[in-house]
């Protein structure tokens, strides 16, 4: 009977309980909501270039001789990284991606010499060159390394400074190349990478034609900082006006040498 009365006795409280269920808080379990990865990650560099300039070039009527002109009647850009480090006044080269886990991501690379209005040949003249290449990317990974497919715009900006027979000229001219290309990167040996990148764009639209080739390695110091040490080459092909003109530009030049750069990546 003890037994029967305490099966009772507890069937009773339970059944108070389930009845004043309204009046009672639910029993409340913490969730655990792990922190989101972040899903960017983000590379600068600052680099340096030691560049030849070599094309043609012609500003309204008169053609533009720069130093390494053995004539009056070459019209050939000749400009040795002497030349460019002896003249310049300012420059900056800096780069910066952005890439999601995905395999989106940007590219942003600003560089600029300015070369003051002392260089002298037929004419006394400065230039001022700036490049800025705005890329949106596509990250593949492969079974050892990766390419970096991208495609957007490369912004152009030159001024020409001129003084010929006492007469001041000033001009500048900015145009944007579309531009599609790639960059693979392969592992060779530890903390060694082999890089190559190459685009073509122009197609007309703005330049007749431009495109860009690099070749070099990367090491990595460590897992935040790493070297990247490769030759460039940058070609253009640009003219505006009808031949004869005043507004006449033409502005076809290659642009080359090595290049060593820090990155910063986090």
């Amino acid at each position: 009977m003890k037994i029967l009365k305490n099966i009772l006795l507890s069937g009773a409280i339970a059944s108070s309980l389930l009845n004043a269920g309204g009046d009672m808080a639910p029993l409340q379990i913490p969730r655990i909501v792990a922190e989101p990865e972040n899903s960017w990650s983000y590379e600068f560099q600052m680099y340096a270039l030691a560049p030849w300039m070599k094309g043609d070039a012609s500003l309204g009527y008169h053609r533009l001789l720069l130093p390494g002109d053995n004539s009056a009647e070459d019209i050939t850009v000749d400009m040795s990284p002497k030349t460019i480090v002896d003249h310049l006044k300012m420059g900056f080269m800096g780069h910066f991606e952005a890439h999601q886990k995905q395999g989106v991501g940007v590219w942003l690379d600003y560089s600029f010499m300015n070369l003051g209005k002392d260089i002298k040949s037929s004419a006394e003249m400065g230039m001022f060159q700036g490049i800025l290449e705005m890329f949106g990317t596509y990250h593949v990974p492969l079974e050892q390394g990766y390419i970096d497919y991208f495609a957007g715009v490369r912004w152009w900006h030159v001024e020409m400074d001129l003084t010929i027979e006492n007469r001041d000229r000033k001009r500048s001219f900015d145009w944007y190349d579309p531009i599609i290309g790639l960059v693979w990167v392969t592992p060779i040996a530890e903390n060694w990478s082999l890089r190559t990148r190459a685009d073509v764009g122009g197609f007309g639209i703005a330049s007749d034609f431009t495109a860009a080739v690099e070749v070099g390695t990367l090491y990595d110091i460590n897992e935040n900082w790493q070297v990247d040490i490769h030759f460039k080459s940058l070609w253009v092909d640009y003219e505006e006006g009808s031949v004869g003109s005043y507004d006449r530009f033409v502005y076809k030049t290659v642009t080359y040498g090595p290049v060593v750069g820090i990155s910063y990546k986090f």
